[in-house]
């Protein structure tokens, strides 16, 4: 019985954990189109992950499609306030389309 409890209690912080971690803040981070000579050749536009918060740090998981296609490309990124925004790659290559899809943002400090 007290080992269905502990069960239960440690499911149920597992999961306020988790909520707090993924918590929304993609009003904060999100991705943008940068114009770039190297892109603009391929007939794309540069991808960025930007940070608008001035105050927070966040650590942001980010994922890679090639052609319609996830590929196995998951990075993590770590956003400063007030930091350029950093570049992940080009829209169009030579052999095709890609973009990238935020999986995760988690607050570092605030």
């Amino acid at each position: 019985m007290i080992h269905a409890l502990l069960s239960g209690l440690l499911a149920f912080c597992q999961m306020a954990i988790a909520e707090e971690i993924t918590e929304n803040h993609t009003h904060q981070v999100s991705l943008i189109e940068l114009e770039d000579a190297d892109c603009a050749q391929k007939d794309g536009k540069l991808i960025a992950l930007m940070n608008s918060d001035g105050e927070t740090t966040f650590e942001v998981w980010v994922d890679r499609w090639f052609m319609d296609i996830q590929t196995p490309d998951h990075t993590k990124h770590v956003l400063l306030p007030g930091q350029a925004p950093a570049p992940l790659g080009c829209s169009s290559t030579h052999a095709g389309d890609q973009h990238w899809t935020v999986h995760s943002i988690k607050i570092i400090k605030r």
